[in-house]
């Protein structure tokens, strides 16, 4: 162990084994800065970890908690029962698309060597992403050495490769690609979350951006264009998005998002809503909890505050019912605290009647209902003559949905086939909230 972390390794009980132990570093205003140590232990199906931050880190001013289950303490840290690794670590860790490709990659060495294929754990998904492109400013490294894990030398696919990786995306979501297709969505896809075929790239400026591609085993509608048009409605009534484009390759549409944890070189901190609340995957959570993470973190906490609500009104009138925890998250811009990040994973759902959040509006309240909205809006530092202003912005954005689609590629036939996420009862009761109130004219005398 290298001298220079002041903490000592954990102990492990008969039979559980610590199967890795990683520097932890985090990169603050440019700088790489060592964190503590992160082990895992696995014990047959039972995988939980082990933290400790570096002494000098717990004395450096510009040190922060990872994670709020990691507060700057001497002491060593212990995953809950039942989770697998801290949450700031699973935030930069691979999701669904991510674990497909390294689990693909391991199956076909473990079949070029003749060997059954070995099931990865939680430390492999996390340590097996490329290093640039992790996500959020926390890197690894083999305890006291200088190269990250895992770094790539290949370089990240640029946007003209877009038509290759367009095609092996689509052969991988078939589990048809093969190994030439697979080594070059790992360049570009290991460190990604979502269930969505993705893939990094560079734009021609250099700037790192994430393409989304469709899924043909998956797709019912056109989800790329509809994402589009979510993200151009959302921009319009006032919330925060990313920078992004809609291109059309093959005559198939692909959004192109840049990168919001990146400026330019530098790493930016990220943690997503679940990890914030201390949930997990199967936690609804409520969207007044996480008003309460931005008035305890933000230091810009109205402006926050505000933005939120403004997304649920957006959420609840364009139907974007996969608002769960971690399609929320929070940036670390300055030594100051947690910002919100800007909105992602926007998408319409056109299955008809009233629809049910992924996150609560209010506690055990699921319903996509705009009288719940305005119910809270207080705790989101609204009046509520604020209220029915920033949902009348949010209709008068999302009543050009028609022309937007248009816009965007969308024909008659999807346009129609998608009006049950926008013409709903809702709908025609944010009109009502926002209608003006027409003062009652006095009665004229007859005479």
């Amino acid at each position: 162990m290298s001298s220079s972390l002041s903490v000592c390794a954990p102990e492990t009980s008969p039979g559980l084994m610590a199967e890795s132990g990683v520097d932890v570093v985090v990169q603050i205003a440019g700088e790489d800065v060592l964190a503590g140590r992160l082990w895992a232990h696995r014990r047959r199906a039972a995988q939980s970890a082990t933290f400790a931050y570096d002494a000098a880190y717990l004395t450096d001013p510009r040190a922060y908690e990872l994670d709020p289950a990691l507060p700057l303490v001497a002491d060593q840290h212990q995953t809950a029962v039942g989770q697998l690794l801290f949450g700031a670590f699973s935030d930069s860790a691979p999701d669904r698309w991510g674990r497909r490709l390294i689990e693909r990659e391991q199956r076909l060495r473990a079949e070029s060597d003749e060997l059954a294929p070995r099931r990865p754990g939680e430390i492999d998904y996390l340590l097996g992403v490329r290093d640039d492109l992790r996500q959020g400013a926390v890197r690894f490294r083999a305890p006291g050495g200088s190269v990250y894990l895992a770094e790539e030398t290949a370089g990240v696919p640029l946007l003209v490769q877009l038509p290759v990786l367009l095609n092996a995306a689509e052969q991988l979501d078939r589990d048809e690609a093969t190994e030439e297709e697979l080594r070059m969505l790992l360049r570009g896809g290991s460190s990604l979350g979502g269930a969505r075929p993705k893939a990094h790239v560079l734009t021609a400026d250099g700037r790192a951006a994430i393409a989304k591609f469709p899924s043909p085993s998956k797709d019912n509608w056109d989800v790329m264009r509809w994402e589009a048009v979510a993200l151009d409605l959302a921009q319009r009534a006032g919330i925060r998005v990313p920078r992004w484009e809609l291109l059309e390759i093959d005559g198939k549409a692909v959004v192109i998002i840049d990168r919001f944890d990146r400026a330019g070189a530098l790493r930016i901190g990220f943690v997503s809503a679940m990890t914030m609340l201390g949930a997990t995957d199967h936690d609804r959570g409520c969207y007044l909890e996480i008003a309460e993470v931005i008035e305890e973190s933000s230091p810009q906490t109205s402006d926050d505050l505000r933005e939120l609500w403004r997304r649920i009104a957006l959420s609840i009138l364009i139907s974007n019912t996969d608002d769960h925890l971690r399609n929320h998250g929070f940036l670390r811009t300055s030594s100051a605290g947690w910002t919100l990040s800007p909105a992602f994973d926007l998408n319409p759902d056109p299955e008809p009647g009233p629809k049910e959040l992924s996150t609560d509006i209010d506690f055990g309240a699921p319903s996509a209902s705009l009288e719940t909205l305005m119910s809270v809006a207080d705790h989101f530092r609204l009046r509520a003559d604020e209220a029915r202003t920033v949902l009348g912005e949010v209709v008068a954005a999302t009543s050009q949905w028609r022309a937007v689609a248009d816009h965007h590629g969308l024909d008659r036939s999807a346009i129609e086939g998608m009006e049950p996420a926008f013409e709903h009862e809702q709908a025609v009761r944010a009109l009502q909230i926002v209608a003006p109130v027409s003062a009652p004219q006095p009665a004229r005398d007859a005479t």
